[in-house]
């Protein structure tokens, strides 16, 4: 989930996971690009 509107400890742009049955909200990456390159190292590792 992209975070437009997130709260006083995050940033806009964040990207989060939104965990259902328990509800918990995990942070993934600072922003798309970080997520992108995550992605990224995990497939050539």
């Amino acid at each position: 989930m992209l975070d437009f509107d997130p709260d006083k400890e995050g940033k806009e742009g964040q990207i989060l996971c939104y965990i259902h049955d328990p509800d918990e909200v995990v942070y993934v990456a600072e922003n798309l690009k970080d997520l992108i390159f995550s992605i990224i190292r995990e497939i050539k590792a």
